[in-house]
């Protein structure tokens, strides 16, 4: 039974381009957060995450220390790079983010989906 929570770390296979990505999709095994877990539907809303220093300080984009939730590189969650996914996509689960880490995470969403 997959019992992933909001805050997780998970290890999530997005797929290889060009057949499974496009354009500016994020792609390959990354790590992701989940943002909401819907066990019933053994669906998942996750935000990806790259340890690539973006060339650009938008505002859609929380920065991780190395060592939240086990991480073992700054890494950076791509707000604006959401999307459901099936939990079969998902390899394998690390640790939570800190709530402090999940709360701007959370404040930066609302801000791009103009809740």
């Amino acid at each position: 039974m997959h019992n992933f929570q909001k805050g997780d770390i998970v290890n999530v296979d997005l797929g290889e381009p060009p057949k499974e990505v496009k354009g500016h999709e994020q792609g390959f095994q990354r790590p992701c957060i989940i943002i909401k877990s819907f066990l019933q539907l053994h669906l998942a809303i996750i935000a990806s995450c790259t340890t690539q220093v973006p060339k650009y300080n938008h505002y859609t984009i929380v920065k991780l220390l190395k060592g939240s939730g086990g991480l073992s590189k700054d890494s950076f969650v791509l707000c604006h790079q959401i999307r459901a996914i099936s939990f079969d996509r998902i390899i394998s689960k690390q640790e939570s983010i800190d709530k402090k880490d999940f709360l701007k995470i959370q404040a930066v969403l609302i801000d791009t989906l103009e809740l």
